[in-house]
Protein backbone atom coordinates (compact mmCIF):
# COMPACT_ATOMS: atom_id res chain seq x y z
CA UNK A 1 0.00 0.00 0.00
CA UNK A 2 2.74 2.07 0.62
CA UNK A 3 4.48 2.02 -2.70
CA UNK A 4 0.94 2.32 -4.71
CA UNK A 5 0.89 5.64 -2.57
CA UNK A 6 4.15 6.57 -3.25
CA UNK A 7 3.69 5.98 -7.08
CA UNK A 8 0.32 8.03 -7.02
CA UNK A 9 2.67 11.13 -5.10
CA UNK A 10 4.97 10.37 -7.63
CA UNK A 11 2.29 10.45 -10.94
CA UNK A 12 1.22 13.86 -9.29
CA UNK A 13 4.47 15.73 -8.52
CA UNK A 14 6.56 14.23 -11.78
CA UNK A 15 3.80 12.41 -14.25
CA UNK A 16 6.44 11.55 -16.68
CA UNK A 17 9.08 10.33 -13.72
CA UNK A 18 6.00 8.65 -12.44
CA UNK A 19 4.93 6.52 -15.25
CA UNK A 20 8.61 5.66 -16.14
CA UNK A 21 8.80 4.04 -12.74
CA UNK A 22 5.64 2.44 -13.13
CA UNK A 23 7.37 0.66 -16.29
CA UNK A 24 10.16 -0.18 -15.00
CA UNK A 25 8.10 -1.96 -11.84
CA UNK A 26 6.25 -3.90 -14.40
CA UNK A 27 9.15 -5.69 -15.74
CA UNK A 28 10.73 -8.89 -14.52
CA UNK A 29 14.27 -9.90 -14.14
CA UNK A 30 13.95 -11.74 -17.57
CA UNK A 31 12.47 -9.13 -19.49
CA UNK A 32 9.36 -9.58 -20.13
CA UNK A 33 6.42 -7.71 -18.77
CA UNK A 34 3.90 -8.41 -15.77
CA UNK A 35 5.47 -7.97 -12.81
CA UNK A 36 3.21 -5.86 -11.34
CA UNK A 37 -0.19 -7.99 -10.39
CA UNK A 38 -3.26 -5.82 -11.50
CA UNK A 39 -5.53 -7.71 -9.04
CA UNK A 40 -3.39 -7.45 -6.36
CA UNK A 41 -3.26 -3.95 -6.39
CA UNK A 42 -6.88 -3.19 -7.20
CA UNK A 43 -8.13 -5.42 -4.30
CA UNK A 44 -5.64 -4.11 -1.47
CA UNK A 45 -4.77 -0.76 -2.45
CA UNK A 46 -7.33 1.22 -5.16
CA UNK A 47 -10.22 -0.67 -2.97
CA UNK A 48 -9.14 0.62 0.59
CA UNK A 49 -7.98 3.94 -1.27
CA UNK A 50 -11.34 5.09 -2.71
CA UNK A 51 -13.19 3.43 0.60
CA UNK A 52 -10.90 5.96 2.68
CA UNK A 53 -11.20 8.83 0.83
CA UNK A 54 -15.22 8.48 0.31
CA UNK A 55 -15.37 8.06 4.16
CA UNK A 56 -13.55 11.63 4.52
CA UNK A 57 -16.90 13.57 3.74
CA UNK A 58 -18.07 12.66 7.62
CA UNK A 59 -14.98 15.25 8.36
CA UNK A 60 -17.49 17.59 6.49
CA UNK A 61 -19.97 16.89 9.40
CA UNK A 62 -17.40 18.74 11.71
CA UNK A 63 -17.76 22.07 9.95
CA UNK A 64 -20.60 25.13 10.21
CA UNK A 65 -23.30 24.39 7.63
CA UNK A 66 -21.79 21.14 7.05
CA UNK A 67 -24.35 17.91 6.07
CA UNK A 68 -26.04 16.16 8.50
CA UNK A 69 -25.20 12.06 9.32
CA UNK A 70 -27.46 11.27 6.16
CA UNK A 71 -26.07 13.75 3.66
CA UNK A 72 -22.56 12.92 4.84
CA UNK A 73 -23.61 8.92 4.30
CA UNK A 74 -24.71 9.70 1.17
CA UNK A 75 -21.98 11.31 -0.52
CA UNK A 76 -19.48 8.85 0.58
CA UNK A 77 -21.51 6.21 -1.14
CA UNK A 78 -22.14 8.68 -4.44
CA UNK A 79 -18.30 9.33 -4.03
CA UNK A 80 -17.09 4.99 -3.67
CA UNK A 81 -19.74 3.89 -6.65
CA UNK A 82 -19.28 6.55 -8.60
CA UNK A 83 -15.08 5.61 -8.47
CA UNK A 84 -15.88 2.04 -8.19
CA UNK A 85 -18.07 1.86 -11.59
CA UNK A 86 -15.71 4.41 -13.40
CA UNK A 87 -12.78 1.78 -12.86
CA UNK A 88 -14.69 -1.26 -14.30
CA UNK A 89 -16.63 0.84 -17.14
CA UNK A 90 -13.24 3.08 -18.31
CA UNK A 91 -11.59 -0.07 -18.26
CA UNK A 92 -14.15 -1.66 -20.86
CA UNK A 93 -13.48 1.15 -22.84
CA UNK A 94 -10.29 1.13 -23.06
CA UNK A 95 -10.43 -2.44 -23.97
CA UNK A 96 -12.81 -1.78 -26.55
CA UNK A 97 -11.50 1.09 -27.94
CA UNK A 98 -7.49 0.70 -27.91
CA UNK A 99 -6.99 -1.83 -30.70
CA UNK A 100 -7.77 1.17 -32.94
CA UNK A 101 -5.22 3.75 -32.41
CA UNK A 102 -2.55 0.75 -33.23
CA UNK A 103 -1.16 -0.55 -36.54
CA UNK A 104 0.29 -3.30 -38.11
CA UNK A 105 -1.81 -5.48 -35.95
CA UNK A 106 -0.07 -4.54 -32.85
CA UNK A 107 -2.29 -5.38 -29.56
CA UNK A 108 -2.60 -2.82 -26.73
CA UNK A 109 -1.70 -4.27 -23.36
CA UNK A 110 -4.55 -4.14 -21.46
CA UNK A 111 -2.45 -5.05 -17.86
CA UNK A 112 -1.31 -1.77 -18.53
CA UNK A 113 -4.52 0.14 -19.60
CA UNK A 114 -5.90 -0.98 -16.45
CA UNK A 115 -2.43 -0.10 -14.39
CA UNK A 116 -3.75 3.49 -15.75
CA UNK A 117 -6.94 4.05 -15.53
CA UNK A 118 -6.51 2.65 -11.77
CA UNK A 119 -4.01 5.41 -11.19
CA UNK A 120 -6.06 8.04 -12.79
CA UNK A 121 -8.79 7.34 -10.77
CA UNK A 122 -7.14 6.70 -7.50
CA UNK A 123 -5.85 10.52 -8.43
CA UNK A 124 -9.52 11.33 -8.50
CA UNK A 125 -10.08 9.92 -5.35
CA UNK A 126 -7.48 11.84 -3.70
CA UNK A 127 -8.73 15.14 -5.35
CA UNK A 128 -12.20 13.98 -3.70
CA UNK A 129 -10.66 13.46 -0.61
CA UNK A 130 -8.93 17.06 -0.51
CA UNK A 131 -12.69 18.69 -1.50
CA UNK A 132 -13.74 17.32 1.41
CA UNK A 133 -11.30 18.38 4.41
CA UNK A 134 -10.85 21.51 3.22
CA UNK A 135 -13.70 23.61 4.46
CA UNK A 136 -14.03 26.41 2.18
CA UNK A 137 -14.98 25.92 -1.54
CA UNK A 138 -12.01 26.63 -3.58
CA UNK A 139 -12.03 27.43 -6.99
CA UNK A 140 -8.76 25.27 -7.61
CA UNK A 141 -10.35 22.14 -6.52
CA UNK A 142 -12.75 22.18 -9.11
CA UNK A 143 -9.99 22.67 -12.01
CA UNK A 144 -7.84 19.76 -10.41
CA UNK A 145 -9.30 16.80 -12.97
CA UNK A 146 -7.90 18.77 -15.47
CA UNK A 147 -4.28 18.22 -14.12
CA UNK A 148 -5.84 14.25 -14.54
CA UNK A 149 -5.79 14.70 -18.12
CA UNK A 150 -1.98 15.78 -17.98
CA UNK A 151 -1.00 12.76 -15.98
CA UNK A 152 -2.63 10.51 -18.74
CA UNK A 153 -1.24 12.18 -21.62
CA UNK A 154 2.33 11.89 -19.71
CA UNK A 155 1.66 8.15 -19.58
CA UNK A 156 1.09 7.75 -23.46
CA UNK A 157 4.32 5.92 -23.59
CA UNK A 158 3.62 3.81 -20.79
CA UNK A 159 0.67 1.98 -22.63
CA UNK A 160 2.62 2.35 -26.27
CA UNK A 161 0.17 4.79 -27.86
CA UNK A 162 1.72 5.72 -31.71
CA UNK A 163 2.66 9.38 -31.75
CA UNK A 164 -0.14 9.91 -34.77
CA UNK A 165 -2.93 8.81 -32.19
CA UNK A 166 -2.26 10.91 -28.89
CA UNK A 167 -5.27 13.60 -29.48
CA UNK A 168 -7.82 10.41 -30.61
CA UNK A 169 -6.36 8.22 -27.30
CA UNK A 170 -6.68 11.99 -25.08
CA UNK A 171 -10.31 12.39 -25.93
CA UNK A 172 -11.07 9.01 -25.45
CA UNK A 173 -9.39 8.35 -22.17
CA UNK A 174 -10.17 11.51 -20.67
CA UNK A 175 -13.93 11.05 -21.38
CA UNK A 176 -13.83 7.38 -19.85
CA UNK A 177 -11.84 7.95 -16.38
CA UNK A 178 -12.89 11.63 -16.11
CA UNK A 179 -16.36 11.81 -17.78
CA UNK A 180 -16.80 8.17 -15.99
CA UNK A 181 -16.09 9.61 -12.50
CA UNK A 182 -18.01 12.75 -12.82
CA UNK A 183 -20.66 11.33 -15.30
CA UNK A 184 -21.50 8.85 -12.80
CA UNK A 185 -21.53 11.10 -9.32
CA UNK A 186 -23.56 13.62 -11.01
CA UNK A 187 -26.33 10.21 -12.09
CA UNK A 188 -26.23 9.21 -8.58
CA UNK A 189 -26.61 12.77 -6.98
CA UNK A 190 -29.70 12.89 -9.29
CA UNK A 191 -31.14 9.76 -8.26
CA UNK A 192 -30.60 10.17 -4.80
Amino acid sequence: MLKFLGNIIQLIFSPQKGWEDLEEDDYRPDGRRGEIDIRRLYTRCFLPLIAICSLTAFIRMMFDGGPDFLGALQTAIIEFFSLFLSYHLAVYVFSWLMPRFFDNGERPDQRRDAIMVLYSISVISLIFLLGNVIKVKLALIQFLPFYVIFIIWKGADFIGVPQRSIGPFMLMASASVLGAVYGLSFLFTILI
